[in-house]
């Protein structure tokens, strides 16, 4: 007589295999399902890396005004440029919150010349004039990744390679990826 518990008292047949497998989709399917309505739940807020928060400003205007920038009613668009910019902390990637440098505060949405809409990492340089905008001016807005005392200043990368300079001096290029890259005191 088998045990219930030994192979030899386990199914056999293809059919039997046949409807393991079937079975195996719909469980990940539920699994992905569960994470996906975990995630929903938790909600957009705050850009987290193994514990680290740096969600956008609260206090926008301020923040703009800090990195020497002016809000406009409208976004400008006499000089319109795309950079995408990635954060890593501790090897962990950081999301770049949606709304730096747009303030939602009142009646209608105010903008800084460098801002985000969404959290791809998309950064939007619009203005009514050519210049220079630079990481800096972006960090600044943003408020938090270079006052968070648990890291050091980020080693940078631009479009792959190294920055040997200071990041915040790095100016942003249409179609370029600034790769910044934190680490742990």
């Amino acid at each position: 007589m088998t045990d219930q518990h030994s192979p030899a008292s386990l199914p056999t047949s293809s059919a039997s295999v046949v409807g393991a497998r079937r079975a195996l989709p719909l469980v990940r399917r539920t699994l992905c399902a569960a994470s996906l309505a975990l995630l929903l739940a938790a909600g957009p807020a705050a850009a987290v890396a193994g514990g680290v928060e740096w969600p956008a400003a609260k206090n926008t205007a301020a923040q703009v005004e800090k990195a020497g920038l002016t809000m406009l009613d409208t976004e400008q668009l006499a000089m319109h440029i795309h950079t995408t910019l990635e954060v890593f902390a501790d090897g962990e990637q950081v999301t770049v919150p949606a709304d730096i440098g747009i303030d939602r505060s009142g009646p209608a949405p105010r903008y800084s010349p460098l801002h985000t809409h969404d959290e791809t990492g998309t950064i939007h340089v619009e203005s009514a004039e050519w210049r220079d905008f630079t990481l800096g001016q972006l960090l600044t807005e943003w408020g938090t990744p270079r006052e968070d005392t648990r890291f050091g200043a980020p080693l940078a990368w631009v479009d792959g390679r190294p920055w040997a300079g200071d990041a915040d001096d790095i100016v942003f290029r249409d179609g370029e990826t600034i790769t910044l890259r934190y680490t742990s005191r």
